[in-house]
């Protein structure tokens, strides 16, 4: 590790790291060191540990919904018994290609318990088996079907918000964008009849029911960047070769061709969207996607809250059994929707 990187750290993160390569040989797993499926069973395995103990839920449901033509499995956690409660729907990291229902568990109990609401987790297909749009139209159709049936399952239709980590934040802000601005797209992948004249709500429904974005470390659009040349290896998974294996896996090539989907920092912000609560690792080489996003809404005059972990890696969210930053970040985020659940602010 370089020097920068290992005097940069807090004891807390150096200690995580130091925990991860007395079980492997590696810190942490990368998009660019092996075979799809012992990617994936690596990552599982070295998220396992993570995963263990924090907050009980009252209930947990599974369930799976026809999304965008696929069978996506959902996750349902609710922190208090309630008829109906308002939901966050959360995205899952792993640079679209490696993570589950089960690598973030642990974080959807904490946002559950910490905000008051359901959080309904989104189990999107992966890369390379799925392409870019098909992640981003599930999760936008989740959001659709919710919007529009909700209450068929406990859920507040009308209170929703978004909640995602690195590739799921970015999942989570693009899915928002065509919620607002394709609805009927949304609409189609929820298997909901797109035309409003019909009764059902669609898209545009989903739209104005998301009251806030909860958005931790995500990729944002920029190819390059300081802080891509300034962090990210094998201590953290997340170096050049891997974002570089990530992106061409997932866009085929999408990535060179301007898209708000693909690079939201490009989309139409003088247009609502709503309140985002924006979270960057110091140490991460998508720190600056943050910062950018962070930029372009205040330049449009958009609410936001940004805060800047320092000394913190990619992924730090994980480790709340070690870091109290990650708990500090989901807790604070949790707030942040909870209050915009109770009106607090308008997009």
């Amino acid at each position: 590790m370089p020097a920068h990187i290992r005097r940069a750290m807090t004891p807390e993160q150096a200690a995580v790291v130091r925990h991860q390569l007395a079980r492997t040989p590696f810190a942490f797993v990368g998009a660019s060191g092996g075979q799809i499926e012992a990617m994936r069973a690596d990552y599982n395995d070295e998220r396992a540990f993570w995963n263990e103990g924090g907050p009980q839920m009252v209930r947990t449901d599974n369930m799976t919904l026809p999304l965008a033509g696929a069978s996506v499995p959902v996750r349902i956690h609710r922190p208090v018994d309630a008829e109906t409660l308002p939901a966050i729907i959360f995205v899952h990291g792993g640079g679209f290609t490696v993570g589950n229902l089960d690598t973030h568990d642990r974080i959807q109990r904490v946002l559950a318990a910490e905000s008051g609401a359901a959080v309904i987790a989104v189990d999107y297909s992966l890369t390379p088996e799925a392409v870019f749009p098909q992640a981003m139209h599930e999760v936008a159709g989740a959001a659709a079907y919710f919007a529009a049936r909700g209450s068929e399952h406990g859920i507040d239709p009308k209170r929703l918000a978004f909640a995602g980590d690195s590739a799921g934040a970015n999942l989570a802000l693009t899915a928002t964008l065509l919620l607002r601005d394709e609805p009927h797209v949304a609409a189609e992948a929820a298997g909901l009849d797109a035309d409003p004249s019909a009764g059902q709500p669609g898209g545009d429904s989903a739209f104005e029911s998301t009251r806030s974005l909860l958005l931790y470390y995500g990729a944002y659009g920029l190819r390059d960047s300081a802080t891509m040349r300034l962090y990210g290896g094998w201590w953290d998974g997340l170096s050049c070769a891997d974002l570089e294996v990530m992106l061409e896996a997932h866009y085929r090539g999408a990535q060179y061709v301007a898209n708000p989907y693909v690079d939201p920092l490009t989309a139409d912000y003088s247009k609502p969207v709503p309140p985002m609560f924006i979270v960057g690792a110091e140490l991460d080489p998508l720190a600056d996607d943050s910062r950018a996003l962070n930029k372009v809404l205040g330049t449009f005059g958009r609410e936001r809250e940004f805060h800047l972990e320092e000394g913190a890696l990619h992924s730090f969210l994980h480790f709340g059994r070690m870091m109290e930053a990650s708990r500090d970040v989901l807790a604070w985020g949790a707030e942040y929707a909870a209050a915009r659940f109770d009106g607090s602010s308008q997009m």
